[in-house]
């Protein structure tokens, strides 16, 4: 897992679904349900059922938010029959995004 302190953005906790797809190996489609962790400005932190795998680009959606985008797979850590996954945003969260987040997320959640 990358170091704490070479993280550009501070990290909010915030748990809320979120869907991705993305396409595996031998470019079959793949989707899946899974829940934030935390969020920052230029990604964030999932949990999922389904492995996938480092440098693979995938479209995320969450409705709470009214977001939606593309990321890329920075690391994956199995934890449990779960998957924990680093994704680094294509487009940082700015503006009205961020502030949702903040607005959503428990006081003092900064990680």
């Amino acid at each position: 897992m990358p170091d704490r302190e070479a993280r550009k953005h501070p990290r909010i906790a915030y748990g809320a679904p979120v869907t991705i797809s993305w396409e595996d190996a031998i470019g079959a489609p793949k989707y899946a349900r899974a829940s934030f962790t935390d969020i920052s400005e230029g990604g964030l932190r999932i949990e999922v059922l389904s492995n996938v795998s480092v440098r693979t680009y995938v479209s995320l959606r969450a409705e709470r938010l009214n977001l939606s985008g593309s990321a890329t797979v920075r690391y994956v850590v199995r934890t449990g029959s779960k998957y924990r996954i680093g994704l680094e945003l294509s487009q940082p969260l700015r503006g009205r995004a961020l502030a949702a987040v903040q607005s959503l997320a428990p006081s003092g959640s900064d990680l």
